[in-house]
């Protein structure tokens, strides 16, 4: 009997075709042609030209450079004789592909190199970031997104004017929040907005934009290298979550979304060819694989998937556990290879026995590497067969370890775990949450990565859960103004919380 699947959601947002139009035809000499021609289509831009688009396609002629603002940055990209880009910001040397400079919060602006051409020319796609974070790449689609934008801007101003409720007899607003702490100054040299995003999961954000453009460009060497980088246990964000995650986040949602699959492999075929002992390569086609496999299961539960559908998804697993056999002598140096063989043995519904074995082995070799601990606590879910006791079991068990001693991992188990629930589920209810844990946990957390807000607001949204009212009180006043939404669940907002235990409308 299979195991029940609950829908999958990619955490992050690649790009999204918007505005289709019939596409030129390019010189069959072009290895990136139905890339281009998806991004660029017919938008009237000359092959090459010396100012860069606010969005769309542009070229620059090998020799040649071009030059553009955006959010008042200076951008700048040059082509050498051989084809190279260099790129700048604001006169610092920046990488040509990804998030623009790499540094800008939120990336609005993300930058593909999409191939070299046989005049060693290069050409680029200028994506701009709407609602939803969807990257919107053509000049059509952008415009309808502003057109759009701008009627409900209007509908919200004409609503702000509509004079508030008088407040009931006796009753007050309560007292203001504590105002918005100055901002530190900037290093000699920085602009504002100049300031790389650390913490929470804008910092995983940023590598996966690395990663895309790398893969994108084809610039594999890179990519190797990030991962080389990323596989060490210093290569924290700020609320000490391993960047590595940002990788693999980063790689399923661009090929999930393009969903582009011959193309890729044949991509990641080329990568083979021109460095024969990258493992990086194999990381992505697993990746590419698994992606593939719940393309065509579809992301419903189990009762919604055709007998079709199981077929395949189990044909496209086997391959992504092949691929993942094969590698493992040079692979496995890297954590990232035993988080992508536990999502796949879960995927194929493992036995447990098997499962704690792959789950020991990964974890005597890599302890720090957080998502491993989470991968378990979601095979042992019931949505995929388990009990919350079975997960309660595991969380206490990480407490026995050193990097769960401070109750954190014990956090972030039942953190994930709420995360991955329907709306409706309530952890201190539904399971075998304890508060008084995980509140140690978020101590702990607090204590080891102080900078981060990301997991003071997480803080804050389960103190609200637990109705503890004296601990809310004090972690919404040191959050103050300083409020990251997405900590906090929709249906416990900040604004519900703090009307719940502090009176606050």
């Amino acid at each position: 009997m299979k195991r029940s699947f609950a829908p999958l959601t990619a955490s992050l947002t690649a790009v999204v075709a918007l505005g289709q139009t019939p596409p030129p035809t390019s010189p069959p000499q072009d290895p990136q042609v139905a890339l281009r021609e998806m991004l660029c289509g017919n938008q009237g831009l000359p092959p090459t030209s010396t100012e860069i688009p606010t969005i769309g396609c542009f070229g620059v002629p090998s020799g040649g450079s071009a030059r553009g603002m955006f959010d008042g940055h200076q951008f700048m990209v040059a082509v050498d004789a051989g084809g190279e880009p260099k790129c700048r910001l604001d006169s610092a040397a920046v990488e040509c592909g990804g998030c623009v400079g790499q540094h800008v919060p939120e990336c609005p602006v993300m930058l593909m190199v999409l191939s070299h051409n046989a005049d060693k020319s290069v050409s680029f796609s200028v994506q701009r970031k709407a609602d939803g974070n969807r990257y919107l790449f053509r000049i059509d689609a952008w415009n309808r997104y502003l057109e759009q934008r701008r009627t409900r801007e209007e509908a919200a101003a004409a609503q702000a004017q509509t004079a508030p409720p008088e407040l009931p007899p006796g009753a007050s607003a309560g007292p203001p929040l504590p105002p918005r702490s100055a901002a530190p100054p900037l290093p000699p040299g920085m602009v504002p907005g100049s300031v790389e995003q650390t913490d929470g999961p804008a910092a995983l954000s940023s590598v996966g934009w690395r990663a895309q453009g790398a893969y994108g460009a084809g610039q594999f060497a890179r990519l190797d290298q990030l991962i080389e980088t990323l596989s060490q246990p210093d290569q924290l964000t700020d609320d000490g979550m391993p960047r590595m995650l940002g990788i693999s986040q980063g790689l399923w949602d661009f090929l999930y979304q393009w969903k582009n699959w011959q193309f890729d492999l044949d991509k990641i075929a080329e990568w083979r060819k021109e460095f024969p002992n990258s493992y990086g390569a194999d990381l992505a086609e697993a990746i590419l694989w698994r992606a593939w496999g719940w393309h065509v299961r579809g992301e419903s539960y189990a009762s919604t998937v055709t007998p079709e559908g199981w077929k395949l998804f189990g044909e496209k697993l086997a391959r992504a556990d092949d691929v993942l056999k094969r590698c493992k002598s040079k692979a496995s140096k890297s954590p990232l290879w035993y988080q992508l063989r536990l999502s796949v043995a879960r995927d194929m519904s493992w036995d447990r026995k098997r499962f704690q074995v792959l789950f020991d082995e990964a974890t005597q070799r890599f302890p720090w590497y957080v998502p491993l601990y989470l991968s378990a606590a979601n095979y042992l879910s019931p949505k995929w067969g388990g009990t919350y006791e079975d997960v309660d079991k595991l969380a206490r068990r990480t407490t026995a370890t050193p990097l769960g001693s401070d109750y954190s991992l014990y956090t972030r188990i039942y953190w994930d775990l709420t995360n991955q629930e329907p709306l409706d589920f309530e952890p201190f209810r539904d399971s075998r949450a304890a508060w008084p844990l995980v509140k140690a946990g978020f101590e702990g957390l607090m204590k080891r990565y102080p900078k981060s807000k990301w997991n003071l607001n997480a803080y804050a949204h389960f103190a609200c859960r637990a109705s503890d009212g004296p601990t809310y009180g004090a972690l919404r006043a040191r959050i103050g103004q300083d409020l990251i939404q997405n900590a906090w669940a929709s249906n416990y907002s900040s604004e519900v919380c703090d009307e719940r235990l502090l009176g606050r409308m």
